[in-house]
């Protein structure tokens, strides 16, 4: 009778032991599962905000400009063959953030520098 008990009480440790260990690996996968949904949310949102920025960086009307441009003293050497007198240069800076909506705050954020040239005319010439 003796070792039928001792039998019993391993075979209920040995059921224990694997109750745990299976226990423990379905919450392992479910964290897994979370964190890569997470992930997936973040790159669907990073992609969003790309495709924003990137819309509204080529529909930039050259007539627009916004409160966060700079004007140049002079223009980059890159176009010393216009005559520093009659070409403007203005660097405007262009952002564009995302935050989701979801039970966990995601954000994600764009900026772009462009340079707008424009040519003035000499007053004499109107």
């Amino acid at each position: 009778m003796r070792n039928r008990g001792m039998v019993l009480l391993t075979a209920l440790l040995f059921l224990m032991i694997m109750l745990l260990l299976v226990g423990s690996n379905l919450f392992i996968s479910q964290l897994s599962m979370k964190s890569a949904q997470a992930a997936q949310q973040q790159l669907q949102l990073e992609y969003q905000a790309l495709e924003q920025h990137l819309l509204r960086v080529n529909s930039l009307d050259p007539t627009e400009l916004p409160l966060n441009s700079i004007s140049l003293p002079a223009c980059p050497a890159v176009y010393a063959a216009w005559s520093d007198a009659s070409l403007q240069c203005e660097l405007l800076l262009l952002e564009t953030s995302v935050q989701s909506q979801a039970a966990a705050p995601l954000m994600s954020r764009y900026n772009s520098l462009v340079l707008r040239k424009r040519v003035r005319l000499p007053e004499t010439a109107l």
